[in-house]
């Protein structure tokens, strides 16, 4: 299983972070189209993770991005797919206690806007033997169980984004 992602000098391109034109309180929401090819032959549903490691020195937690499953199999997560998807996305880090940021933006793709240098953002797609059937707006650690005995192939890219 492949993944892969357009770059721009070997960044996301800043239209999906920092220079963001559609934004929900400031923050970037249209999210960055993603190519898979070599998906396993009994793929039933896709999902997705896009957490941000660099995070932790300011937050002492990686920062969620975007949580996705049961994502309808295809050769490409489209542009703008989370803030169209119907199904079940998970919380990202803005809907942490630690945070007061409104819940419109709690769930879904929250573009990815480094506060201090250059972070290195992971993206993980997984290819799954069957849906997980979690409902809109779980946490993290649902999804980490209900990956369990589900994965049928998995693969990472780091991206650089520029802040």
């Amino acid at each position: 299983m492949k993944i892969k992602v357009a770059l721009e000098q070997g960044c996301l391109p800043v239209k999906y972070g920092r220079a963001a034109r559609i934004r929900i309180n400031d923050q970037p929401v249209v999210s960055f189209p993603i190519q898979l090819n070599d998906l396993p032959r009994n793929t039933e549903v896709l999902a997705v993770t896009l957490l941000d490691w660099d995070a932790v020195p300011r937050t002492s937690f990686p920062f969620i991005h975007w949580l996705a499953t049961d994502i309808p199999v295809a050769t490409e997560i489209p542009v703008d797919f989370s803030r169209h998807y119907v199904g079940p996305q998970g919380m990202n880090s803005w809907g942490s206690r630690f945070y007061h940021a409104d819940v419109a933006i709690q769930r879904g793709y929250a573009g990815p806007n480094p506060p201090d240098q250059p972070h290195t953002y992971t993206l993980t797609v997984y290819a799954l033997t069957q849906p997980t059937h979690l409902q809109m707006g779980f946490y993290a650690n649902a999804l980490r169980r209900a990956l369990h005995n589900r994965v049928l192939a998995q693969a990472s890219l780091e991206i650089t984004v520029k802040n």
